[in-house]
């Protein structure tokens, strides 16, 4: 069963410490850790996407 149309389930591994660090970020902005880590991933594209144009 998927999630819906545009989003999918994946499976991440991250080393102790950085969950440790996102635990402690989403704490402190009042967010989830799935958020954190999907602003992450598109703040990296970002980055990407526009380091490629140069």
């Amino acid at each position: 069963m998927s999630i819906s149309d545009n989003k999918i389930r994946c499976s991440l591994v991250i080393d102790k410490k950085d969950k440790s660090a996102i635990e402690d970020i989403a704490k402190r902005d009042d967010r989830s850790i799935n958020y954190i880590i999907n602003q992450a991933i598109k703040e990296f594209i970002k980055k990407a996407s526009s380091d490629k144009k140069e």
